[in-house]
């Protein structure tokens, strides 16, 4: 798997054309929002697969893939 990385200057860049983007037809401020949660989502996945613990806010609650995730551990969810 290949993680991009951008520099600061790629996602400003990266942000102002989302923005334009947006600007010109609000309905895709859903698509962006919903494509950055998947990006998480698999972030996080890949964090708990590889035994990392996920970057997360302290104060937030469990993701349901972190719950799913040590029930799978914990053997109370069988794997095939």
């Amino acid at each position: 798997m290949r993680i991009m990385l951008l520099s600061r200057h790629e996602a400003r860049e990266s942000r102002r054309i989302e923005a334009r983007l947006i600007a010109e037809d609000p309905r895709l401020a859903r698509r962006f929002d919903q494509w950055r949660r998947s990006r998480d989502r698999v972030a996080e996945a890949a964090a708990l697969a590889t035994g990392r613990e996920p970057a997360q806010d302290p104060d937030a609650a469990p993701t349901r893939l972190r719950r799913l995730w040590h029930e799978i551990l914990r053997g109370r969810i069988p794997l095939p």
